[in-house]
């Protein structure tokens, strides 16, 4: 998975900004490119165990898939962090994927993002299996 430095870094920092809670997002891309260029938040509607789980508000998930269609960009991936522990595919995050789409997880300790991954899922449900991520600059 390529990824440009400044969509990496704006997942980094909205990993910071939302801790010590999970954050979440959208990796968008150029019809058939493998490199995401644009990130897009979205709103973590999770309200009891935010700390260690998201769930994306939906309506923000309608309205960037729609920007997208307009754009001609295409959504390929998601993103989210995990607060105080590492950037690793939990077994919630790969009962919760789809096949297809990456997915990047990054670990942020004390509001410093210090590690970053990419997955993707064999099937819907997992398992997941780690990617190269590669931050182009």
């Amino acid at each position: 998975m390529r990824i440009t430095r400044q969509a990496y870094d704006e997942i980094r920092g909205h990993a910071g900004e939302g801790y010590p809670y999970e954050i979440c997002g959208i990796l968008v891309a150029s019809p058939g490119s493998d490199r995401v260029d644009i990130t897009r938040r979205v709103r973590n509607t999770m309200v009891e165990r935010a700390r260690d789980r998201y769930e994306m508000d939906p309506r923000d998930q309608i309205r960037i898939q729609r920007e997208c269609d307009d754009a001609g960009l295409e959504i390929v991936g998601y993103y989210h962090s995990h607060p105080d522990h590492p950037a690793q595919a939990s077994i919630t995050d790969a009962r919760r994927s789809w096949a297809g789409p990456i997915y990047v997880i990054v670990s942020c300790v004390e509001g410093q993002v210090v590690d970053g991954n990419a997955f993707r899922a064999v099937q819907d449900g997992g398992p997941m299996h780690q990617e190269p991520l590669e931050v182009l600059d």
